[in-house]
């Protein structure tokens, strides 16, 4: 079940990514920025809707009401349009109502063809021939799976060193922000001509890389927030550099 709920909201978030990029040219990476600052205030509220609705519905309540409001997203997902191309307008000019009917009939042709070229794709793995590309997948997996175990236990930790729940929680709170500003500065810093964003990505990554490692070590409050911020605001910019367009020619 979770495997299942992993892929639909992975589905859902790269299909938002690559369809409002396609609308956008001159301001792509500013559109990016805004399009995922959606998570990061998902992630803000989650905690504390989650902590009502279980106790005002039990668990089996909210699971529930989680499900009816993830089932939202189908609404939002049936309003993507992709931009019309200069070649599908004069396609579409050009094309009378025959053609038009001819492929009404050809429907189930084409919809097998489609899953067909998905089969392909799925089953295509060269893309994993380019070193570049391949560093920035592990990279990415690897920078997003240390922040999600701070993100994940810091509140436990920080209850066992000696804070109380809501100083603890209050931790995640500063990291989801920092994330969110991250995005933000990534998007307007990836908007300039001047940016190289294959550098941008290489620096965040490792900024944040090294900012985690010192996490393991502090007990302190303001130690602690001070760099969970800086691990949400590295993680931010770098995490908003893959969802662009990268060159690795």
């Amino acid at each position: 079940m979770f495997v299942c709920a992993g892929m639909g909201f992975n589905m859902v978030t790269l299909a938002s990514f690559v369809i409002v990029q396609q609308h956008f040219k001159k301001f792509r990476a500013l559109a990016a920025a805004i399009a995922a600052c959606g998570i990061s205030l998902g992630s803000l509220c989650a905690g504390p809707l989650l902590t009502a609705m279980l106790n005002a519905y039990q668990y089996r309540g909210t699971l529930l009401l989680i499900s009816g409001m993830v089932l939202n997203t189908c609404v939002f997902g049936a309003l993507y349009r992709p931009p019309p191309t200069q070649k599908y307008r004069r396609h579409q000019k050009s094309s009378s109502p025959d053609d038009s009917e001819a492929k009404n009939s050809g429907g189930n042709v084409t919809l097998r063809e489609t899953l067909r070229q998905l089969l392909r794709d799925l089953t295509n793995w060269s893309l994993f021939s380019n070193a570049p590309f391949t560093l920035v997948c592990f990279g990415s997996f690897m920078m997003n799976l240390g922040l999600m175990v701070f993100m994940q236990h810091t509140p436990s930790r920080a209850v066992k060193i000696g804070f109380t729940h809501k100083d603890a929680y209050m931790l995640q709170t500063v990291t989801g922000v920092a994330v969110l500003v991250g995005r933000i500065a990534g998007g307007i810093t990836g908007n300039l001509s001047c940016t190289n964003r294959l550098l941008q990505y290489g620096v965040g990554i490792i900024a944040g890389g090294l900012v985690q490692i010192l996490l393991g070590n502090l007990f302190t409050y303001v130690p602690l927030a001070l760099f969970g911020a800086a691990a949400g605001l590295f993680t931010g910019m770098q995490m908003l550099c893959c969802q662009l367009n990268l060159s690795f020619d």
